[in-house]
């Protein structure tokens, strides 16, 4: 702590035990307020597609979060896209996230990905966040998962390539590699010019306990802020906003020119709109009347 200030400085580079303490304050937190079901269910789906002579040639990977799957990871090999495998693995994903509690399906998917398929299986536009460098988007859709077919795709058609549940790191790298080639081709060297560069910091009173945090990272021009927690007891003292500021700072230096962020309905949405993030879209589909609200700050005017 500094004497002058009388204050506890923001730490840039904790340890990783450090970062660890301030996620479990935000997850007790998380947790308190949606009577213990923030994390359910905890099943994450790895489904891969594999050929007749057992190659994976295609796969998603999914999380999920108060009820809500996320699809992260999706790929297919290019030989065989346009031939309805795309469309079976996002089904698949959605009849198990159905059965095991899912009310719904989410995904984020940049503007050279595939926004114009996932409407075509019946996601919604929800959002788009245009903070990105060169003019690039990004697309928030979401499909409400009450009228999914309890049937797997696999078993109307035995002809088809087979699906897979596969969390093995070596399956998970093939659909990684996969993916990062196709981002690769699309986008040449823009990554290595705005490269994904982690973010960590904490703060820590005279006790040495950790009474905040926040994670998050750059890429592609932006500051993406998944993480932000402060103690109860150290709140409305400007810690948060120390935090927010930090973080702010390092990613102009990263050459960032917008920040983004989500916020629950229970979490502190009106202190981030103090401090300059704007909504521009929300999501619904959360039990209990809870929404997302999507966040945007500028950095610098759009050109």
């Amino acid at each position: 702590m500094t004497t002058e200030t009388n204050r506890f400085k923001v730490i840039i580079i904790p340890t990783d035990d450090e970062v660890k303490e301030f996620q479990k304050g935000l997850e007790d937190y998380n947790m308190k307020h949606t009577d213990g079901e923030f994390n359910s269910p905890e099943e994450w789906l790895s489904l891969v597609l594999k050929d007749y002579d057992g190659n994976i040639i295609g796969g998603i990977t999914t999380s999920t979060l108060y009820w809500a799957q996320y699809l992260e990871v999706f790929w297919v090999d290019d030989r065989y896209r346009r031939m309805g495998y795309g469309r079976d693995l996002v089904l698949e994903a959605e009849r198990l996230a159905k059965k095991n509690g899912c009310l719904v399906s989410q995904t984020y998917t940049f503007s050279w990905q595939a926004p114009d398929f996932y409407q075509a299986v019946g996601y919604k536009l929800m959002a788009t966040y245009d903070g990105y460098v060169e003019g690039i988007t990004e697309l928030i859709l979401m499909k409400k998962l009450d009228s999914t077919d309890d049937v797997s795709p696999q078993e109307t058609d035995s002809t088809r390539f087979t699906i897979h549940k596969d969390s093995t790191k070596e399956s998970k790298k093939i659909i990684h590699e996969g993916m990062r080639k196709y981002n690769k081709e699309k986008l040449g060297d823009l990554r290595s010019v705005h490269p994904e560069i982690g973010i960590k910091l904490v703060i820590k009173n005279d006790d040495g306990r950790v009474i905040g945090g926040l994670s998050g990272y750059t890429t592609l021009g932006t500051m993406n802020i998944g993480e932000l927690w402060v103690d109860k007891e150290y709140r409305n003292q400007g810690y948060g906003m120390e935090l927010l500021t930090t973080a702010e700072e390092l990613a102009k230096e990263q050459g960032c020119i917008a920040g983004q962020t989500a916020c629950f309905t229970f979490q502190e949405l009106d202190f981030l709109k103090d401090q300059g993030y704007n909504s521009y879209g929300c999501l619904d589909g959360y039990p209990k009347g809870v929404k997302e609200y999507l966040l945007i700050k500028r950095f610098a005017e759009k050109p």
